[in-house]
């Protein structure tokens, strides 16, 4: 199977250090109080040392034949895998994995033994194309389409969702016991942009989207147009999605932005209420705007809102 333990240097950050006390009195805010209390002793663990030292990462190369480039996946499995063979669990995929990863399958760790989010899903991270500059890999495989004329390549998102539906979930569904009706996607910023991206071309993919501070502005708003397309053809979209975005990301004022003027609150207000308007059955639509955050420090905060918020629409436990 070409398994093997490794904290390879693509993971940054591996040791899951504490966060700001203010962006986890955020998270709380969006919440009801009774899932709240829940969501506070879980977030209060977030960022302890320990949890992620009962995080051992699998890593497995797993290349993409279509274009011959070569991609690991990273893999936690929850607490009590090995002591329940009988057993399916739900499963999240983690774009951007080489940054994500190590932090976020640490996170989970400590949601689920807080009770948080109950079953504690397998954790798959998405490695960036191997021997590739990172942020040339992620520019091209999470953009769908070419923007303009530049050297720098992008619009490669389908051919990565082949990537995907055709080797990573067929893979992990072989390797490891997941349930193929409870699988959940997590992307953020380009990586929220990919996540957008399969929900309005290929939804079944996933059950569950989790998508944060997504890029929506890219090539002049491009993703409206697949928007457009499947609302023409569909009345239905089988569900659940789940957005976030940091309070601090509007106009000149979000620092991790480096100038960018692009309002990334009014973006996905934009979009959620583009997707409530087309009146789908079958969708559940949350979305929350964490304040005192910004670009970067979104993520944690705000994936664990997104994931404690699935919870509560019954969309990983599966009840």
């Amino acid at each position: 199977m070409g398994l093997s333990l490794s904290t390879r240097g693509i993971w940054r950050d591996i040791a899951c250090s504490s966060e700001d006390a203010h962006a986890r009195r955020f998270v709380l805010r969006s919440l009801s109080k009774s899932f709240a209390a829940l969501l506070f002793v879980a977030v209060s663990t977030i960022g302890a040392n320990a949890a992620c030292n009962t995080v051992n990462p699998l890593t497995v190369p797993l290349p993409d034949p279509a274009s011959g480039r070569r991609y690991e996946i990273y893999v936690s499995l929850p607490d009590g895998y090995a002591a329940n063979p009988s057993k399916s669990y739900p499963l999240l995929i983690l774009a951007d994995g080489g940054r994500a990863f190590p932090k976020l399958s640490c996170d989970v760790r400590a949601l689920a033994k807080s009770g948080a989010i109950g079953e504690e899903p397998v954790v798959v991270g998405l490695s960036y194309a191997i021997g590739e500059d990172l942020e040339d890999s992620r520019r091209r495989d999470y953009t769908p389409v070419a923007d303009g004329p530049t050297s720098r390549v992008y619009g490669g998102a389908a051919a990565y969702q082949t990537y995907l539906r055709n080797v990573v979930l067929p893979h992990v569904g072989r390797h490891y016991r997941t349930d193929p009706a409870r699988r959940v996607f997590w992307g953020h910023s380009y990586g929220g942009l990919l996540g957008a991206h399969i929900l309005l071309t290929e939804p079944g993919l996933f059950q569950t989207y989790l998508i944060g501070s997504p890029s929506l502005w890219f090539a002049n708003h491009a993703i409206y147009g697949f928007d457009e397309a499947y609302a023409k053809r569909n009345k239905q979209l089988d569900a659940t999605v789940i957005l976030y975005v940091g309070g601090l990301e509007i106009s000149r004022y979000d620092p991790s932005r480096k100038g960018n003027t692009r309002d990334m609150v009014a973006g996905v207000q934009a979009f959620v209420s583009r997707l409530s308007a087309h009146g789908y059955s079958g969708l559940q639509l949350r979305s929350s705007v964490i304040a005192g955050t910004d670009h970067r420090s979104s993520v944690r905060p705000g994936f664990a809102w997104a994931l404690t918020q699935a919870l509560a629409l019954h969309a990983i436990a599966g009840r």
